[in-house]
């Protein structure tokens, strides 16, 4: 039920630990409020049970053992006293050892039970419609009187109605809960008060970041916060550290790209000009030429950003996942590339020791990944080498491999391949440094590990894309 208990919107921090201890306060004014009224009526019914049991033993005084048998000696007037009460209607009867009436209400109903000599009891009843707390004293006669002085007791009952014992309860509530009310009010004050103190330090986060520059990155001080937030300043902190770090890495990469592609712009523009002015046809057909190679290779770096794009994290968060399998599409793409690698007379072959290799998996990033492994293992392999592309299965997990025997690349060389726009020096080979940093992305998609494995130049190389165990 608690859940669905709010005094204040829930939107604000305060706001909720305001209501929640208000909440908790509740059960607590709640328990002591039964208490209070349990505890009233006790003491009520104690101070007016004391009233009826002195004025039992005021009649047991007027009670006497004549020869005639018990008297009570009370004049109309005692009696009148006796029976007057502005709240509540007094009854009384007196009852001989015998059962005999000896002075009574006679409607007074009579104890299911009655006392020892010399001691009282209470019960509760009713008469004419209304409740009664009567009590009942046994008074013991003399041994003189009778025989049976261990048993013969006059019983003196008295009784009232319960109004005044009402009142009193009600008064004693009263008394204790506006005091409880009272501290409430004080320790919701308190709380409110205390909460917008303990709570000071967020807000003062709050305007140092609002006041902070967009492009601040350093990590906020927090040695003067609270042990409660310093975990997530520490998260935050990271985040800023992650978020500075990737920032770094896009201006670098758009200097890099800007870079890469002003060199076949500039080469365009040139040989444009060269084109315009050349009055020689030959000429004229050369300079269209190298512009036909320069917008060639221009095409293929705004390519390879664009798959860098759809590669990346944002790019590819929209990219849905379905089972594929992997033996087929490796052999698919593999056959696409024959040509090409039949143009620098490379023996280009697939070997698979599995049937079937089904993974979660896109099939446009996964297909990327591979033209770019294969396109970068003919690129580097010499006229007449050999290349495989396969699947196989290292314990539980798909690999997917593609060995060349090329120029292989040195030790030192092996950590930077996968770095944006990073090409090996003296390798004379075209292209622009991105189709292994794609590579890399697509994996990492793919929740998938790729590494690389060479001796060294000349010794060929060996790229290897494991995926997860499947489920």
């Amino acid at each position: 039920m608690l859940k669905h208990i709010q005094f204040l919107p829930q939107t604000s921090l305060r706001n909720q630990l305001f209501s929640w201890l208000l909440v908790l306060l509740l059960p607590l004014i709640f328990i002591s409020a039964i208490a209070g009224y349990y505890l009233a009526n006790q003491y009520a019914n104690l101070a007016y049970d004391k009233s009826l049991y002195r004025t039992a033993l005021a009649l047991a005084d007027q009670v006497s053992l004549e020869a005639i048998g018990v008297q009570v000696n009370l004049p109309q007037v005692a009696k009148d006293l006796l029976e007057f009460d502005e709240e509540d209607d007094v009854f009384f009867r007196i009852q001989g050892p015998a059962g005999d009436l000896v002075a009574s209400h006679t409607d007074l109903p009579l104890p299911k039970i009655y006392p020892k000599a010399d001691k009282s009891l209470y019960y509760n009843t009713t008469l004419n419609g209304e409740n009664l707390r009567v009590v009942v004293y046994a008074l013991p006669i003399s041994a003189d009187f009778s025989p049976n002085s261990d048993t013969d007791n006059v019983y003196i009952m008295v009784g009232e109605t319960l109004k005044k014992r009402a009142l009193m309860a009600n008064e004693i509530i009263f008394s204790m809960l506006l005091p409880q009310l009272l501290i409430v009010l004080l320790v919701s004050a308190l709380l409110f008060f205390g909460i917008r103190r303990g709570l000071k330090p967020l807000d003062k986060l709050k305007n140092d970041l609002s006041q902070r520059n967009s492009n601040d990155f350093s990590p906020v001080d927090n040695t003067k916060v609270p042990t409660e937030l310093q975990p997530l300043l520490n998260a935050f902190n990271d985040l800023l550290a992650r978020v500075s770090g990737t920032i770094s890495k896009q201006q670098r990469f758009i200097a890099d790209a800007a870079h890469q592609l002003k060199t076949p712009l500039a080469g365009l523009k040139t040989q444009a000009e060269l084109a315009l002015r050349e009055k020689d046809a030959s000429k004229a057909a050369h300079a269209i030429n190298q512009i036909n190679q320069a917008s060639g290779n221009l095409s293929h770096v705004v390519n390879q950003l664009l798959s860098l794009t759809k590669a990346g994290p944002d790019g590819a968060a929209f990219l849905e996942l379905k089972p594929l399998d992997l033996q087929q599409l490796a052999q698919k793409v593999t056959s696409d590339w024959v040509a090409i690698a039949l143009q620098k007379n490379i023996d280009l072959g697939f070997a698979s020791e599995v049937k079937t290799a089904l993974i979660q998996s896109n099939e446009v990033l996964l297909r990327e990944l591979m033209n770019n492994l294969i396109d970068n293992a003919i690129r580097y392999t010499s006229t007449g080498g050999n290349i495989t592309v396969g699947i196989r299965r290292d314990s539980m997990k798909l690999v997917f491999y593609v060995q060349d025997n090329g120029m292989g690349i040195s030790v030192e060389n092996q950590p930077l391949i996968f770095e944006r726009f990073y090409r090996v020096l003296g390798t004379q080979q075209e292209g622009c440094g991105l189709g292994l940093t794609i590579v890399q992305e697509i994996a990492e998609r793919h929740k998938a590990t790729v590494s690389v494995v060479s001796e060294g130049e000349d010794k060929g190389t060996l790229f290897l894309v494991t995926f997860p165990e499947q489920k």
